[in-house]
């Protein structure tokens, strides 16, 4: 049974659950392991995330970091625990002409810095998450640090902001 099914009598997870119970985390020895071979702040492989504590710690992360952070990862995996909210996010996105002007500006950036996909398949994989994330957990009070810079003053444009606003409403519900 998922954890949380039975809280207030509803026998189905929120969808915030829902989203959560799609990865596991690795447990202490994973991620050490893990943690001397990547950079990552956070990874998800398959449905396993690993975060790396003492980097974020170090970085100046500070309150319920992990849980952000386990949250944030569990996004990527969001075509799967949630197929519905995807395809709802990802088409607003693409059909808000703000959003794709930053997702071109970024993926140029992101080149700089060794992107070798097309922008698809960037924007797909690894970016759109990222997006969605920034959205919900950034912020100059962000207990991520890495979330700090991010702020609702990005272009997250009108038809995309609106469906992410809907999102952040249904997670709890």
């Amino acid at each position: 049974m998922i954890k949380g099914m039975l809280k207030v009598g509803n026998p189905h997870p929120s969808l915030r659950e829902l989203i959560l119970n799609g990865v596991t985390r690795a447990n202490p020895q994973q991620e050490a392991e893990f943690n001397k071979k990547h950079p990552y702040y956070g990874e998800v492989i398959g449905n396993t995330a690993y975060i790396n504590e003492q980097k974020l710690r170090e970085g100046g992360s500070t309150g319920n970091f992990e849980g952000d952070m386990f949250f944030g990862e569990a996004l990527h995996r969001l075509n799967e625990t949630s197929p519905y909210w995807h395809n709802r996010l990802k088409e607003s996105a693409n059909k808000d002409k703000e959003v794709q002007k930053w997702k071109k500006d970024s993926y140029e950036y992101a080149k700089l810095t060794g992107e070798t996909r097309e922008i698809d398949d960037w924007w797909n994989t690894s970016r759109l998450d990222q997006v969605i994330g920034g959205y919900l957990l950034g912020g100059e009070n962000a207990n991520v640090h890495t979330m700090r810079k991010w702020s609702k003053d990005l272009p997250f444009g009108t038809i995309f902001r609106n469906e992410l606003e809907e999102f952040k409403q249904a997670l709890d519900r």
